[in-house]
């Protein structure tokens, strides 16, 4: 198995990284690529303001071209779909704060006074996606 979880998009060449994982991998073999979505309804509706949107992501990917990709590269794509993850709610009202400061402050008002900060809930936005490969013969 190889997994690429949050790499792809930081990678300089991406399709050469999955022709080594292929080359790399026994047919059969498993490829996990995690990654976010450019196309999702979130990243389209907030536009230049997804938090996303960085100077280290390199390549944007989303439900159509990663698994085209992996196909491109000796790769079955037997599952791809939105995935959330678990975050902790200090961490989500940081992000609150940078999308609208007074609300920000109010949810890390919150958060810190309730003693909060470190609780994880699930989250899933549906702009993280994850695709699992397996290398063909």
């Amino acid at each position: 198995m190889v997994t690429l979880w949050d790499v792809i998009e930081h990678l300089s060449d991406p399709a050469a990284e999955l022709e080594r994982a292929r080359r790399l991998l026994r047919p059969g073999g498993w490829l996990v690529a995690h990654t976010m979505d450019i196309g999702s309804p979130l990243a389209r509706l907030m536009g230049p303001r997804w938090p996303w949107l960085m100077d280290m992501h390199l390549y944007y990917f989303d439900r159509r071209t990663l698994p085209a990709m992996m196909a491109a590269h000796g790769f079955e794509v037997v599952w791809q779909g939105a995935q959330g993850r678990y975050l902790r709610l200090g961490y989500l009202a940081s992000r609150v704060a940078g999308l609208h400061a007074g609300l920000g402050r109010a949810a890390r008002a919150a958060v810190e006074g309730l003693g909060l900060h470190a609780a994880a809930i699930p989250i899933n936005t549906g702009d993280l996606m994850t695709c699992i490969g397996r290398r063909a013969h």
